[in-house]
């Protein structure tokens, strides 16, 4: 069974590799992982130990949808090159990537399988479109003081703007950047200054599950460290929301942001997964 992993933001592939050890090794069935690697070198994840060794990389070091875009065509290219992929894994930025990827093809080829059966989801940050046109109506209908207002992001007051899926958008961004920065997870970016620049193709288009009809189709496990901070834990439950309730799962570990550590989560992790390749199974027999 392979599977396509996707790494954190400032880590590499090794990183991921480390992480997923003691999960990967408690399964029963031979599995085996592709580590794709960002190629956007990136500062350190904070919560690197100190002889970690780098050099670190990300997918995507800003969220407008050009750059997300890029990010997508690149998983795109290593599928077509390295696949098949029975799953994919990520990991944080890692894992909002593989949703990223899933929803947009729902939106582009919802009449297609995606290229993979299943997918488990570690701690995964917030997702953005790589879609220009997804939320257009939103941001064109802006208004003045709106738009005043937001050119103070992140520290707008989302109460004076009058849509409630500009003020979930917005709001949900804002949250997003500001606990990654906290978190280490992310560096300074230029997307917080976006709206003062007037540039409206460079505005972050976030996925939210109040703003796409789509859902991802494909049994989806999420994982989660109940030591997480509680607005990155919100992120990982935005996400959670975008998929068929009918074929996905929530399951929480005793750590905090990172893949399961301790033998009793990591068994409960490796018991999802095989829940989510069951259901998987049972999807491609019914297409026959």
């Amino acid at each position: 069974m392979r599977l396509l992993c996707l790494h954190g933001y400032g880590t590499n592939a090794a990183v991921l590799q480390n992480q997923l050890q003691v999960f990967l090794s408690q399964a029963d069935r031979e599995i085996e992982p592709f580590y794709l690697e960002g190629e956007i070198e990136a500062p350190k994840a904070a919560s690197l130990g100190a002889f970690t060794t780098g050099p670190f990389y990300c997918y995507y070091d800003a969220f407008d949808p050009a750059n997300v875009k890029k990010a997508l065509e690149m998983l795109d290219e290593v599928i077509e090159e390295e696949g098949p992929f029975d799953g994919i894994v990520g990991f944080s930025q890692g894992g909002s990537l593989a949703v990223a990827y899933m929803v947009q093809h729902e939106i582009d080829h919802a009449d297609e399988p995606l290229p993979f059966k299943f997918a488990i989801i570690f701690s995964s940050v917030i997702s953005f479109s790589p879609d220009d046109r997804y939320c257009d109506g939103i941001i064109r209908n802006l208004s003045e003081p709106e738009v005043q207002a937001l050119s103070q992001f992140p520290a707008t007051d989302f109460s004076l703007l009058q849509d409630a899926g500009a003020r979930k958008m917005f709001e949900s961004m804002a949250e997003a950047l500001s606990a990654g920065q906290e978190g280490g997870f992310l560096s300074a970016h230029p997307d917080e200054d976006v709206f003062a620049r007037g540039d409206t193709t460079r505005i972050p288009r976030i996925i939210h599950p109040d703003l796409v009809s789509q859902r991802i189709r494909i049994p989806t496990v999420h994982v989660v460290g109940k030591q997480d901070d509680p607005l990155m834990i919100r992120q990982s439950q935005l996400m959670y929301q975008v998929c068929d309730p009918t074929v996905s799962k929530w399951l929480e570990h005793s750590g905090g942001h990172d893949v399961p550590r301790q033998l009793a989560d990591a068994k409960a992790a490796v018991k999802a997964l095989e829940w989510a390749i069951s259901e998987s199974q049972q999807q491609v027999w019914a297409r026959l």
